[in-house]
């Protein structure tokens, strides 16, 4: 079993992995998240021992939940070259709407879709992969209220099925899905 630790860096803004070969993943984070939806998949990919770098507008910056509970941010996209990360998770809320005003992480999503990383979203997560535009053509899930913005998009909504994996996009349509999610998510990192 490998133990990832992580060390906060306040000079360099980065986070240093102590574990030999572990594989990078980043969790999205922003005021409004949903809260089950940012910690479960974070402390899965940890579990499963990946570096998991928690991303947000602002390094060292404490995001609050639709609860009110806190995230504390590792990185900025900067920080994380998206050629080396394996993972990312899209939770929902409302911070999508937030994160997808930033033409940076907006970018930095396209770019991990385009280097070949499991890209996840789920509930109104699929915001930010719409404005990355990397959703055409793909099957989809989402809580139904943003259907309509993924079809327009271009991607085929699927209501019937609780977790869809479409080639290395795994979605779900609200925090009930999280275990099939996370499975779905983690058999395709391990291929």
């Amino acid at each position: 079993v490998t133990v990832s630790v992580l060390y906060w860096s306040s000079t360099s803004a980065t986070v240093t992995a102590m574990a030999t070969g572990a594989r990078n993943a980043v969790v999205f984070a922003e005021d409004m998240y949903e809260c089950l939806e940012l910690h479960y998949p974070r402390l899965r990919l940890v579990e499963a021992g990946f570096n998991v770098h928690v991303v947000g507008p602002e390094a060292g910056h404490t995001y609050k939940s639709k609860e009110g509970y806190w995230a504390k941010s590792t990185s900025q996209v900067k920080d994380v070259d998206p050629s080396t990360v394996a993972v990312v998770v899209v939770p929902g809320g409302f911070c999508t709407d937030r994160l997808r005003r930033i033409p940076e992480i907006v970018d930095w999503l396209k770019a991990a879709n385009d280097a070949g990383a499991v890209v996840g979203f789920i509930c109104h997560g699929g915001w930010l992969p719409i404005s990355a535009k990397i959703v055409a053509g793909k099957r989809v899930t989402c809580f139904f209220a943003i259907k309509d913005d993924l079809i327009n998009a271009g991607a085929e909504y699927v209501a019937d099925e609780r977790v869809v994996v479409d080639g290395k996009m795994v979605t779900a349509q609200t925090p009930e899905d999280l275990p099939g999610f996370m499975a779905a998510i983690l058999r395709l990192a391990a291929a």
